[in-house]
């Protein structure tokens, strides 16, 4: 294992516990080498061997030296490692584990996702349009070939309530967009059913588009990347009509999926660190990634940072149909995975997702 790092010292036979460090970091590069960063040392370290990364898996739990030297990984190895910053202390680093305690391992991924990663498509080459559309094509074809494009998942539901399609397109006012800014007080009164069905149809207008190109059958189409990863899932607190509970919407048919759970205010509130204010009538979204099926297309180390981008770009979508349509709300990312899972029953129905945004859309007290 060797790094540009200061020589490595040989760590104490006591019962010393080390763990693998979390402000290290690591993504791939130009030439399909591995960039790592070593935080603690604030070293970037040009490359690191399959020992060093089979070390750090061993390490993700904290162990003792003579742990490591009994599973096979000699003294200046893990001195090596040590030195590194890659190993840490597990009990005088404790400061060093704020990411994962405060749940910021979203933005370790943003502030250190590779900022200089080049096309895959021949750009720079003066190709005509035809050409690059070949070169698509086959890219296309080598995804497939080696495993088919993932399925939206679909929840089976309890029951299934459909909504009203707006019978006119949505015209979106200046005066609507001037007139936004965030509410954190939401009225008891429920939000009508028509009110909701136009604002999830006008919302997901892209994503239909998409999904009707891709129906043609010609997998060219499944460049056309509209929120590819996209599911909605609605809490509903108060809509005329609409019991409450978790829905999933599906947005060919306008309609939400029951999946039968019925949370408290407190109970979701738990899921965006306890913000119990988002009570009232309306609804509580939650924009989910469907990981697998952004994955497939997405192939690169920007790819989370792409995914924060349009996150927000259809957070936006909800929000200009929401204020156009006489509706106020707000929106944050500090959304705990785990408690969110739970709620909208994604462990349930065995999806590769997690919740990433929450928005509170209803009447303004």
């Amino acid at each position: 294992m060797s790094t540009s790092t200061p020589t490595p010292t040989t760590p104490s036979r006591t019962a010393t516990r080390l763990v693998a460090s979390p402000l290290f970091f690591a993504h791939e590069r130009r030439d399909d080498t591995v960039c790592a960063l070593g935080l603690s040392q604030r070293a970037r370290l040009r490359g690191l061997a399959l020992r060093a990364w089979e070390l750090l898996h061993f390490h993700l739990e904290p162990r003792t030296t003579p742990e490591a030297e009994a599973a096979g990984y000699s003294a200046e190895e893990t001195a090596e490692a040590v030195a590194a910053g890659l190993l840490v202390d597990a009990d005088t680093a404790e400061h060093m584990f704020r990411w994962e305690r405060h749940r910021w391992s979203r933005a370790a991924f943003l502030l250190y996702s590779q900022q200089d990663l080049p096309y895959v498509e021949p750009v720079g080459e003066g190709r005509p349009l035809s050409s690059l559309s070949v070169f698509r094509r086959g890219q296309i074809a080598n995804f497939q070939d080696a495993e088919p494009y993932p399925e939206r998942f679909r929840v089976e539901p309890a029951w299934t309530h459909r909504l009203p399609v707006p019978e006119e397109p949505i015209t979106y006012s200046l005066d609507s967009m001037l007139a936004r800014r965030s509410v954190r007080k939401f009225a008891g009164s429920p939000v009508p059913v028509e009110t909701l069905g136009a604002l999830l149809h006008h919302a997901t207008a892209n994503v239909r588009m998409a999904e009707d190109s891709k129906a043609s059958g010609d997998p060219y189409f499944l460049l056309n990347s509209f929120y590819t990863w996209l599911h909605v899932y609605v809490v509903v607190q108060g809509v005329e009509g609409v019991p409450n509970g978790v829905y999933q919407y599906d947005p060919a048919d306008n309609s939400l999926l029951a999946t039968g759970r019925q949370p408290s205010v407190e109970e979701i509130a738990s899921t965006i660190q306890g913000q119990n204010w988002i009570g009232g009538g309306g609804v509580s979204v939650f924009v989910t990634v469907q990981w697998d099926r952004y994955q497939w297309l997405y192939r690169h180390s920007r790819a989370y940072l792409n995914l924060l981008i349009q996150v927000g770009e259809f957070a936006q979508e909800l929000l200009q149909a929401a204020y156009q349509l006489g509706l106020a709300g707000w929106l944050t990312p500090a959304v705990s995975e785990s408690r969110a899972a739970e709620l909208l029953g994604l462990d349930a129905v065995g999806a590769d997702a997690d919740a990433m945004y929450y928005i509170k859309l209803g009447h303004e007290r």
